[in-house]
């Protein structure tokens, strides 16, 4: 298992294809639905190297600080790049990812040579400040179960649960025997509630692509035309569904997009 030494911890990481030259770094969702994003990583990783790696307090890296923030989450992968001894990169970013990735490139601009940014938001409004709270207090009030079906409601589209519904439920039972930590989802939300990205933006220069679903209850797309129109370099794709998770729900639309975006 991979393992890279970072200031106050460790990072478990992997590295899919041949080359390091110019990777395509993933900064990924917490939670997977029962197809996963095993393919996507393996659709991408025909044409580039990709890194993905267990943000502190989750999988095989270490624990988190109690006081963790998007700030020292982007402090994590700059660790890694400086780890791996990875001068320039892309970045892919899935929504906690996108407030690590926006962090990161406003402090290291000259390592960052493109960046992907998939259901963003920009800054604590009264509807993210409303549906984060509900998450926090659904994570204390509701058995591992349930709270597993209320974030699949949230996450994913009707039509995507229902041709899945094996899965979700199998996904609901298995919860059981790892219920959530609500405190530990309480600090990571905290965390998102905290930053708001929009005094970062125009500054922003390198080449962004940002792509949101129009049926994304979490994170809706008004953030990422807020985020694409205030980047210098800012482009929109908005996808007609998947909900908040579309790189699995919509994989081959984002990887397409994705593969376009990175050749030009």
């Amino acid at each position: 298992m991979p393992i890279a030494d970072i200031t106050g911890g460790t990072l478990h990481y992997t590295i899919t294809g041949s080359s390091l030259d110019e990777p395509l770094v993933l900064l990924l969702p917490q939670s997977t639905g029962p197809v996963g994003i095993t393919g996507f990583i393996a659709d991408l990783a025909r044409q580039h190297a990709i890194i993905t790696y267990d943000q502190r307090g989750t999988g095989g890296s270490s624990q988190a600080p109690d006081n963790q923030s998007m700030a020292t989450q982007s402090d994590d992968l700059i660790g890694l790049l400086d780890a791996l001894d990875i001068k320039s990169a892309s970045l892919l970013c899935h929504s906690t990812g996108c407030g690590i990735g926006l962090s990161t490139v406003a402090r290291i601009p000259d390592r960052i040579s493109s960046l992907i940014l998939a259901a963003p938001w920009t800054h604590a409004d009264s509807h993210l400040t409303t549906m984060q709270n509900l998450r926090i207090a659904a994570a204390r009030a509701l058995d591992p179960e349930q709270y597993a079906r209320f974030n699949a409601a949230l996450l994913y589209p009707p039509d995507y649960r229902r041709a899945h519904q094996d899965g979700f439920a199998r996904l609901a039972s298995d919860a059981v025997a790892k219920p959530q930590d609500a405190d530990q989802i309480a600090r990571r939300l905290h965390a998102i509630l905290a930053l708001d990205v929009r005094p970062l933006l125009a500054d922003i220069e390198v080449r962004t692509l940002v792509m949101t679903a129009k049926d994304d209850q979490l994170m809706p797309s008004w953030f990422a035309a807020e985020a694409a129109n205030a980047l210098p370099n800012g482009q929109l794709v908005e996808l007609s569904g998947g909900g908040h998770m579309l790189l699995e729900t919509r994989t081959t639309e984002v990887v397409q997009n994705t593969l376009a975006f990175l050749q030009t």
